[in-house]
C-alpha cells in the first residue's frame, strides 16, 4: 500500500510515542522540533500502571524498567515531616519514576521516524485534495498527508484549530530539579505547608527528582536573590532531606502552572492535537505524561487500523476526551487543596488527610491506574 507521510510538530513524549506506535507501518513519521536539539528538561516523570501498559504493548517496557525506579509507597507529610497518610500501590504493573531525558531517549531509539531540529512551525493549511501544507520559520515548506500538533501547552497548532487564547494561570509557580541523593529510594512523598508544597520522587539509587510549589504572581521573578537562594529561604526549615536536595541541585527549572478548560474540536481536516496541545494539565496527579502516552497510543492504533481521514481524528477525540477532561479537572481541584494557605483551611486539610484510610486513597487512584487503553474497542 502507498506510504503516507505524517508531520508531528513537537519532539516531546506525546509525539515520540505516536511515532513508536506507527513504526513498521505504511505511515512514515517526520518529527519537527523548534529547538536546536532533541532533549528534555532536568526533571522527573511518573509512569503509573496505565502508562506502563501502553509501553508494554509498544515493546519498550523492558528498556524503561531497566532504568526507572520503583515506587512502593506514596507518603503525605507536613512541612515538619509528620506523616499524614501513606499508601502502597499494588497493581499487576508497578508505579515507576525516571528522568524525563531517559524516557525521551528510549522513545527516540524506538521511533522509526525522521527527525528535524530547528524547525519552528510558522503556518499550515489543509488542501482540497486532503493534504496539509506546512511552513516553518526557517523557510522550509513541506506537504504531508496529515499533521499532528504535539507542540505543548503553548501550541501554535491549537491556536490555529481552536483559537482559545493563552493557557490559564492557576495561581502558583513550580520549581523542579534533579539532585544526587538516595534519600527517597523506594517511595515518593508530598509535604504540605501554607500555600507551599514539596515533592520528592526517586529516579535511581543515587538520584532524586523533586518539585516545589508556591502561591505567587504569574511569572514571578526569583531575582535579586536568585532561584536557589529563594528556595532555601522558603524551604530551608522544612524536614530532611528537602534542604539537602535543593542545595545539591544544579539546574532548576521554573514555570507558572497553567492548564486549559477542556474543550472539544481538536481536529481540522487532516490535522489534530495530541498531548499537552490537546489537554494540558497541572501535574498534581502525576498523570500528564501518562495521559500523553495514552492519547498517542489511541491515535496511533486508529490510524494504523483505519488510515488517515478527518473522521478518524474525530474518533480519536471521542475516545480520549472524557478521560483527559477528568484528569485535567481532578488535577486542578487537587492543586487547589494542596495550595491552601489559610491556617484554618490548612489545619482541616491536614486533619482530613490524617484520618483518610489508605484503602480509600487507593480506590481513588484506581480510577487512573486501572484505566487501560490497550483493551479499548477502537
Amino acid at each position: 500500500m502507498q506510504t503516507k507521510e505524517i508531520a508531528i510538530i513537537g519532539g516531546g513524549i506525546a509525539g515520540l510515542t505516536l511515532a513508536v506506535s506507527l513504526r513498521n507501518t505504511r505511515f512514515k513519521c517526520h518529527i519537527f522540533e523548534k529547538s536546536t536539539e532533541f532533549k528534555e528538561i532536568d526533571a522527573s516523570i511518573s509512569l503509573f500502571p496505565n502508562a506502563l501498559r501502553v509501553l508494554r504493548q509498544l515493546g519498550v517496557l523492558k528498556d524503561v524498567m531497566d532504568i526507572a525506579s520503583g515506587i512502593t509507597k506514596i507518603i503525605m507529610k507536613t512541612d515538619q515531616g509528620k506523616i499524614l497518610g501513606q499508601t502502597e500501590p499494588r497493581y499487576q504493573l508497578p508505579a515507576m519514576s525516571m528522568h524525563r531525558a531517559d524516557l525521551h531517549a528510549i522513545l527516540v531509539k524506538h521511533a522509526n521516524a525522521t527527525f528535524y531540529s530547528d524547525h519552528e512551525l510558522e503556518s499550515f493549511q489543509n488542501t482540497p485534495d486532503g493534504k496539509v501544507n506546512v511552513s516553518f520559520k526557517n523557510g522550509v515548506f513541506k506537504v504531508f498527508d496529515a499533521m499532528i500538533g504535539a507542540d505543548g501547552i503553548h501550541s501554535v497548532v491549537r491556536q490555529n484549530i481552536i483559537g482559545d487564547g493563552k493557557p490559564i494561570f492557576r495561581g502558583y509557580s513550580i520549581w523542579c530539579g534533579i539532585a544526587e541523593s538516595n534519600a527517597g529510594v523506594g517511595y515518593t512523598s508530598e509535604s504540605y505547608g501554607k500555600g507551599e508544597r514539596f515533592g520528592i520522587i526517586p529516579i535511581s539509587k543515587s538520584q532524586c527528582g523533586w518539585w516545589a510549589t508556591k502561591n505567587e504572581k504569574f511569572m514571578a521573578d526569583d531575582e535579586p536573590e536568585g532561584t536557589k537562594q529563594k528556595l532555601q529561604r522558603l524551604f530551608g526549615s522544612w524536614h530532611d532531606p528537602i534542604p539537602e536536595l535543593i542545595s545539591k541541585t544544579g539546574k532548576i527549572f521554573k514555570t507558572s502552572l497553567s492548564d486549559r478548560i477542556p474543550v472539544r474540536g481538536w481536529s481540522r481536516g487532516n490535522c489534530t492535537l495530541l498531548g499537552d496541545a490537546a489537554h494540558p494539565t497541572t501535574p498534581n496527579l502525576g498523570q500528564g505524561g501518562c495521559l500523553a502516552i495514552e492519547g498517542a497510543y489511541i491515535l496511533g492504533e486508529i490510524i494504523r487500523k483505519y488510515g488517515i481521514t478527518d473522521t478518524v481524528f474525530q474518533r480519536y477525540e471521542s475516545l480520549h476526551f472524557i478521560h483527559a477532561k477528568n484528569i485535567v479537572q481532578d488535577s486542578r481541584k487537587l492543586g487547589k487543596v494542596g495550595q491552601l494557605e489559610n491556617s484554618i483551611a490548612v489545619y482541616v486539610r491536614n486533619k482530613i488527610l490524617s484520618l483518610t484510610p489508605s484503602s480509600f486513597t487507593l480506590k481513588v487512584v484506581d480510577k487512573y491506574f486501572l484505566y487501560d487503553v490497550t483493551t479499548m474497542k477502537l
